[in-house]
């Protein structure tokens, strides 16, 4: 009898142990779908700063263009709101509300409005993947990931500000003016920096940043272009590759941190992931153009 009642009692414990495990992995995947979709939320803003920065910068036409990336944009801030939970809510719908007001006034911005606010949505979506990752490292009680992610982010954010501070002084630039020269050799220095210590504090640190050829590609931007606006477009370039490099270490991070947790489908190319949504975007603005002819 007491062998049947310790069986019993052992079944009882191990099933209940394996669904309590169900169950916090299927809260784990929630909020990675919410990672997910946050990330490519920040891609695509990224892809519609650059486009819009682009015709900001000619305003050689009274056109305004319409970006798939608008579209895209407000699909995919409908779809997160929808799916997280309800004490998330509000801070979902600010994004959603900043998006919507961004998608509909950036033609009327000047170049350092439409970085500002491009760059408060990242901001702001950076936020809250932090959240997730939080909650999610939290959950499968992961100290070790936890204490490793907590020295990770704030460098991170340290690296985005560096980056928005070497935009601001391109959009002061004009070439001869050595004080600013020297402003952008400071930020850029300190980008490096925080570039080095972002990947020394991955599990598998991907090659290093050539600092010195960056310094050089650096100075002949700045001694090749005689005309401000030339200059100015040349540096900006030259800042997304830096913005790239930032992303493609958190993106590694990011994998990291879903592998330790068991999420194995996480994609490795974000941009990449973002092609189905795109190719649908430009679908239904085909459909909706030959409507429009038809009607």
């Amino acid at each position: 009898m007491w062998i049947i009642l310790g069986l019993t009692l052992t079944v009882l414990t191990l099933t209940a142990w394996y669904f309590y495990n169900k169950q916090q992995q299927a809260q784990t995947e929630a909020h990675f779908e919410q990672i997910l979709g946050l990330r490519q939320l920040i891609q695509l803003l990224r892809q519609h700063r650059r486009l819009s920065h682009s015709h900001l910068m000619k305003r050689t036409s009274h056109t305004i263009p319409v970006f798939h990336e608008q579209e895209a944009l407000r699909q995919m801030s409908s779809q997160l709101v929808s799916q997280v939970s309800l004490e998330q809510k509000p801070m979902y719908r600010i994004l959603d509300q900043n998006l919507q007001q961004l998608c509909y006034e950036w033609p009327n911005y000047s170049l350092s409005r439409n970085q500002a606010m491009h760059g408060k949505s990242i901001r702001h979506a950076m936020y809250l993947i932090d959240d997730h990752l939080t909650t999610s490292m939290l959950i499968a009680d992961n100290d070790r990931l936890f204490d490793q992610y907590q020295q990770f982010w704030p460098v991170t954010l340290n690296a985005l500000d560096t980056l928005a501070q070497f935009r601001a002084t391109v959009a002061t630039f004009r070439p001869g003016k050595v004080n600013t020269e020297v402003l952008l050799h400071r930020h850029l220095n300190l980008l490096q920096r925080r570039l080095g210590q972002m990947n020394l504090m991955l599990s598998v640190p991907g090659p290093s940043l050539m600092a010195d050829q960056l310094e050089q590609d650096l100075d002949t931007l700045l001694q090749s272009a005689s005309e401000a606006h030339a200059c100015r477009l040349a540096l900006y370039k030259f800042s997304l590759s830096l913005s790239d490099n930032i992303f493609f270490l958190f993106d590694a991070k990011l994998l990291e941190i879903a592998h330790a947790l068991a999420i194995d489908d996480f994609p490795t190319d974000i941009p990449a992931s973002l092609v189905p949504l795109l190719e649908k975007s430009k679908a239904d603005a085909t459909d909706a153009e030959q409507l429009k002819r038809q009607a």
